[in-house]
């Protein structure tokens, strides 16, 4: 949840931080690609020493006081270099995150995997409820470096005590022997596991582009005011924060495999759907079933590529994960907004049906029947 908190900087205070330095939108999209560019670049080496390392905690702990030591940064920035760096280091630590916290948790619980990703997951997405919500509350009594200053302490105190005091005991996976080769083998010649990748870079492509036209269809097409769009996206995020821990749970008793194919096709149909629900009771159902659907299907998709590989680079592979995700992440956006000029937006919206279909498609073709949760190690 602290990692994510970040996110309310992104929502809230980088407008202000436009308008405060002047900055053009093109600037301030450079300021928010920065971050994303470099998570990306985080996660490979990261997703590495989750797997070579003999204290995850240090790392971890290192890069959640990274947060907290760029929204420092932030407040005491006076030129747009700067920002750029720190907003930078924000992204370093956040990327570098994701691939340690996910390995320590499929080594703790491995016969419950997906159920505590899930748990990860709903906690990431209440910081991003409550990080904006805070922000924006402590907004309304200081100015917005003063709200950084603030913002940086739970980063800088949460990292620190992680890194001292989160060490895995005897819990710790042993170094794996011939790393390079296990690698190879493992990872990136395992068919299941690089299928998965694609599979969650679908799912991913999905989520991002949905996040980015949901709400103008809603304005554009519905003629919907802010207020109502936010209420109607509210309850997509409602659902999406919520779902994870249950899916999680319901994919450790019943399988992987079954989940990831049966939520793709039934996100592909929701999709379908949005444009012929109107607006009302029913569209909420359906954007909160959306949310239930094709975002809780992360962990599950993480713990399946986990479970097909020795426990000892899982690291490794959530690092893949992630980095593929973010890499190719931003194509489908810029697909749907082709389509949408050329088309109009419900045609767009459409569209990103094809990317769970494709998701569920590809999970029938390479995964094996019988991939609840094992330990290949």
């Amino acid at each position: 949840m602290t990692e994510h908190l970040f996110n309310g900087v992104i929502a809230v205070i980088l407008p202000l931080i436009t308008s405060s330095f002047g900055l053009t939108l093109a600037q301030a999209g450079a300021l928010a690609s920065t971050r994303t560019l470099m998570a990306g670049v985080a996660s490979f080496p990261s997703g590495f020493f989750a797997d070579l390392a003999a204290r995850r905690n240090l790392l971890l702990g290192l890069c959640i006081a990274m947060i907290g030591l760029a929204s420092l940064g932030l407040s005491l920035a006076w030129s747009f270099p700067l920002l750029l760096v720190f907003m930078g280091l924000s992204g370093l630590g956040g990327g570098g995150f994701h691939p340690q916290s996910l390995a320590i948790l499929t080594a703790k619980y491995r016969d419950k995997r997906a159920f505590a990703l899930g748990v990860h997951d709903s906690s990431a997405n209440l910081g991003e409820v409550v990080g904006p919500l805070a922000l924006g509350l402590l907004l309304s009594f200081v100015d917005w470096r003063s709200a950084l200053q603030i913002w940086a302490l739970p980063g800088l105190v949460i990292g620190s005590l992680y890194a001292f005091l989160g060490g895995e005991g005897d819990l710790a996976v042993k170094r794996p022997k011939g790393y390079g080769r296990s690698l190879w083998d493992d990872v990136l010649g395992n068919k299941t596991v690089c299928g998965l990748v694609v599979v969650s870079t679908f799912r991913a492509m999905g989520q991002t582009t949905l996040a980015a036209f949901l709400p103008r269809y809603l304005s554009l097409e519905l003629k919907l005011s802010a207020g109502v769009t936010g209420a109607y996206m509210s309850t997509l995020f409602l659902f999406a924060g919520a779902a994870p821990a249950v899916v999680g749970w319901i994919s450790d008793r019943f399988g992987h495999r079954l989940l990831i194919v049966v939520f793709s096709f039934l996100s592909m149909a929701t999709i379908l759907a949005i444009p012929y629900l109107g607006s009302g009771v029913i569209l909420a159902l359906g954007l909160g079933a959306l949310g239930g659907l094709l975002w809780a299907l992360r962990p599950v998709i993480v713990t399946a590529a986990i479970s097909a590989a020795p426990q000892q680079l899982s690291g490794s592979i959530v690092a893949f994960i992630y980095g593929a995700n973010m890499s190719a992440s931003f194509l489908a956006p810029l697909s749907a907004g082709l389509i949408a000029d050329a088309y109009g937006l419900p045609t767009a919206l459409t569209s990103i049906a094809v990317l769970p279909l494709s998701a569920a498609v590809l999970t029938v073709m390479l995964l094996k029947p019988a991939d609840k949760v094992g330990n290949p190690d």
